[in-house]
């Protein structure tokens, strides 16, 4: 297991959660039996909640992550949105699709199109 404080795109990844549009985040642990079980879980309106789960409280919050934004629409490029919390250089269809791509110098989550006048 990861330690969760020293990765930052643990708190990366929870603002971008928020940024979906969720009103709540808990990061959750079941260790009733092994092995411990972490769930992160992104509150919206409406009593609305989404939910992933990992052996690892870092790769719950990313999975949760990934998967509220793949699959959206990017509001500044109309682009289709997809998130790789594993980032390599230069990602897959990237002319489709607007990545959203961990910026170590910033500690955050940036779209593709971020900077971008041309699209």
């Amino acid at each position: 297991m990861t330690d969760a404080s020293a990765d930052p795109r643990m708190t990366a990844a929870v603002d971008l959660i928020g940024r979906t549009g969720a009103e709540s985040f808990q990061l959750r642990y079941s260790d009733e039996e092994q092995p411990v079980i972490w769930v992160a879980v992104a509150g919206y309106s409406g009593s609305r909640h989404e939910a992933d789960a990992s052996l690892d409280p870092v790769r719950a919050v990313l999975r949760l992550a990934e998967r509220l934004v793949d699959g959206g629409k990017c509001q500044h490029c109309h682009r289709h949105t997809g998130l790789d919390p594993d980032s390599i250089d230069k990602m897959p269809l990237d002319a489709f699709i607007c990545w959203y791509q961990f910026d170590p110098e910033l500690r955050t989550f940036r779209r593709g199109c971020e900077g971008s006048d041309e699209r």
